[in-house]
């Protein structure tokens, strides 16, 4: 059986003692802590556990940066650590913007389109559907952290976070409650159409590289 491998750019570290890994686990699963404060908020129109989904978010948001930090500082940057951080980022933003999109769920008049979610799935699974195709055509396939999909999943966070708050600035100012969630909407879906688009070009660069490494490799005849 040919062997398949994915490059990610990482060295061994520590598994499972190291710091890093620890704590991206942490996030996994404070993960069902944070959706169940979501959940048990459904049908209020005061969501009086919000700030305590915030707390745990935030918590979640602090490990998603201090697990990136102490890798590079403690030289701890494992494949599993590299695999594992962004599934974390992704099934969080995923469940909770799914789940923003009922009107049962998410704070009254603050509700996620479902273009939104789409956007956001749809980038994943074609870069999930190349990844693969690469993966089973060329026997490897390098993942690289691109900058437009940072900045995608920074605006997905802050998408959330608005949401989370935005009975509490409506309270302040509702215009800029509203405009501040919708502008972030159109944000997360124009910025994931782009960057599923980049993350389509690097795929068939990888593509065209992996197709003429034969080509190159083969020996000329002799004259």
């Amino acid at each position: 059986m040919t062997d398949r491998q994915i490059q990610l750019h990482s060295v061994p570290g520590l598994w499972p003692l190291s710091w890093p890994v620890g704590l991206t686990m942490l996030r996994l699963a404070l993960l069902p802590l944070f959706l169940w404060l979501l959940l048990r908020d459904a049908h209020s129109p005061t969501h009086p556990h919000r700030w305590w989904a915030l707390g745990v978010f935030a918590v979640m948001a602090i490990t998603d940066k201090l697990d990136g930090y102490l890798a590079r500082r403690l030289h701890q940057v494992s494949k599993v650590g590299t695999i594992l951080d962004p599934i974390a980022d992704k099934i969080l933003i995923a469940c909770t913007l799914m789940l923003f999109t009922f009107a049962w769920i998410a704070p009254p008049g603050y509700r996620i389109r479902l273009l939104v979610v789409a956007a956001v799935y749809g980038k994943d699974l074609i870069i999930a559907a190349g990844t693969l195709t690469l993966l089973f055509r060329f026997g490897k396939v390098t993942v690289t952290p691109r900058l437009l999909g940072k900045i995608s999943t920074m605006l997905q966070l802050a998408l959330v976070i608005a949401t989370l708050i935005a009975l509490d600035v409506q309270r302040w100012s509702p215009a800029v409650a509203h405009e501040l969630t919708r502008y972030l909407a159109w944000g997360v879906t124009i910025v994931a159409i782009l960057s599923c688009v980049d993350y389509v070009v690097y795929g068939f660069r990888q593509m065209r590289v992996m197709s003429e490494q034969p080509r190159l490799a083969k020996p000329q005849a002799a004259g």
